[in-house]
């Protein structure tokens, strides 16, 4: 019994003995392989961070070199010439206030430091350029890759094609028959003008003859040196614009607004012919005028933005209503004289009406449309 128990003893020291000395040897392996790693890691790592240094440096004193300053003498003045050509406009949205373009800018300057790189391209953040942004931009695409192309002697030049929305404000108070000013401003929002001058490039300055703009009659535009003030800081950044006048083509509103309108107010005149006995037929006339220039307001409210003035064409309609309500007023009045046995002075008073509507009439259009 007790050599039993001795010789299971033995043998499970040697089992745990075994386990040990296994254990033991794949520890072994193990630190043996993370002392390799660990080593190979040390002779990488300052080759790997010396590479990173040398990279960061010499980015740093390319941009320092180019990117960040003015081309020399930087006590003077960079001058930029700047030309803005608009290809198209397609659009104007008097109800958004927005304007579809498609403008192409080229700005040309010089810089001796890019003398040794004449014939190449260079990506725009790799040298210096007068940041040129397009202002009031709603939805802008740049169509054109971001490079600058260098010639003999350090001349650089910067082309660029926009095409998409931009915002735009207008005086809509002669609306529809209102002349505007369309601006297109191109700024340069590092620079103050006393570090960029631009000057207008003649021969890349202008627009085509020809638009895919309707509704709108386009007059030749010119450039000007419009610098903007930017409040909150208090700066005054370089800028230009471009700006072309139009002249709305009012023939939609006159024969899809105006004519009607007046249609409206001259079938409520309709009422006056009408026996002052049936008081019934001249109301329900009224009515149905009212009702009409009411849904009309509707209509021209999608045309315009929500204005706190009256334009030309509110005029009209504001005084269209007040005509057609005088005439709802005397159709009820003259009903209720014939209802009374006044059936006599109920027709007079319909028949001076008849001369009387023409007349308002007529004043309506000359204070809504002329005066």
């Amino acid at each position: 019994m007790n050599r039993d128990t001795q010789s299971q003893c033995s043998e499970s020291a040697v089992c745990q003995s075994t386990s040990i000395n296994a254990v033991t040897k794949r520890l072994s392996h193990f630190t043996n392989k993370l002392c390799d790693r660990a080593l190979l890691a040390a002779l990488i790592l300052p080759v790997i961070l010396f590479n990173s240094a040398a990279a960061q440096d010499s980015s740093q004193s390319a941009k320092g070199s180019y990117t960040a300053d003015r081309p020399p003498p930087s006590e003077q003045s960079t001058d930029v010439l700047l030309g803005m050509y608009l290809n198209n406009v397609l659009s104007i949205d008097d109800s958004q206030q927005t304007m579809s373009i498609d403008l192409g800018i080229s700005a040309r300057w010089i810089d001796p430091r890019l003398a040794d790189k004449a014939g190449e391209l260079i990506p725009l953040d790799d040298a210096w350029n007068p940041r040129l942004e397009l202002m009031a931009n709603k939805d802008i695409t740049l169509t054109k890759p971001k490079v600058l192309k260098v010639s003999e002697g350090g001349h650089v030049e910067y082309l660029q094609r926009y095409i998409g929305e931009i915002w735009h404000s207008s005086d809509l108070s002669r609306f529809p028959y209102d002349d505007q000013v369309f601006s297109i401003q191109i700024l340069s929002p590092l620079h103050t003008p006393d570090e960029v001058n631009l000057i207008e490039d003649n021969r890349r300055t202008g627009q085509k003859k020809e638009w895919s703009l309707f509704g709108w009659k386009q007059s030749e535009g010119r450039w000007s040196n419009d610098p903007f003030y930017f409040s909150p800081s208090g700066e005054t950044f370089a800028g230009a614009s471009y700006s072309f006048p139009a002249q709305r083509k009012s023939g939609f509103y006159f024969w899809k607004v105006i004519v009607p309108i007046s249609l409206v107010i001259l079938m409520s005149c309709a009422a006056f012919w009408i026996d002052s006995s049936n008081a019934g037929s001249q109301i329900s006339v009224a009515t149905s005028a009212i009702l009409a220039l009411v849904a009309y307001r509707f209509v021209i409210s999608n045309m315009v933005p929500h204005i706190s003035y009256m334009t030309l064409l509110d005029r009209f309609i504001l005084g269209a209503s007040i005509l057609v309500v005088c005439v709802l007023i005397e159709s009820i009045w003259t009903g209720r004289l014939a209802a009374q046995g006044n059936v006599a002075k109920a027709i007079r008073i319909d028949r001076h009406s008849r001369y009387l509507f023409v007349l308002a009439y007529v004043f309506i259009v000359l204070v809504s449309f002329v005066y």
